[in-house]
């Protein structure tokens, strides 16, 4: 038996030749997804905030308007941060740039009252009157 038209079976070799490729494990502990209303928050004890984040949820009164949030904590000590926002059907992006610090009481942005801080395998949660914001840890793209 002759084979007139190989395409299709180098087609399947091309994506065998791959899965031979011995892969790396992950340790037990790593895998896992854990998706954010599965976490288990508690409080910031000790939390190195500096990074970039990226809302995961957003619930309260400020989830009528609010979409998603940006925010990029510098180790400085200084902040920027982009919101999303739905003004009637119209979304427009707000920017924000200021600083902040993080105590026992929790985070302050730009010398305003303290946010309580809740910190969850790489996630953090504010806790404020208007509304809860949980945000991932990220990389910039």
């Amino acid at each position: 038996m002759t084979c007139r038209n190989p395409g299709p079976i180098l087609l399947l070799l091309a994506v065998a030749i791959p899965g031979c490729i011995a892969s790396n494990v992950l340790d037990e502990d790593r895998r896992h997804v854990v998706a954010p209303n599965e976490l288990v928050f508690s409080p910031a004890v000790e939390l190195a905030l500096p990074g970039f984040y990226e809302s995961t949820d957003v619930t309260g009164e400020v989830a009528a308007s609010l979409r998603k949030v940006y925010y990029l904590f510098a180790g400085d000590g200084t902040y920027t941060a982009a919101a999303l926002l739905d003004d009637g059907g119209t979304l427009a992006f707000q920017t924000l740039r200021g600083t902040w610090s993080i105590g026992a009481s929790g985070l302050v942005l730009d010398g305003g009252d303290p946010v309580p801080v809740f910190v969850a395998e790489g996630h953090v949660r504010f806790t404020a009157p208007g509304g809860v914001l949980t945000l991932r840890r990220s990389t910039l793209p």
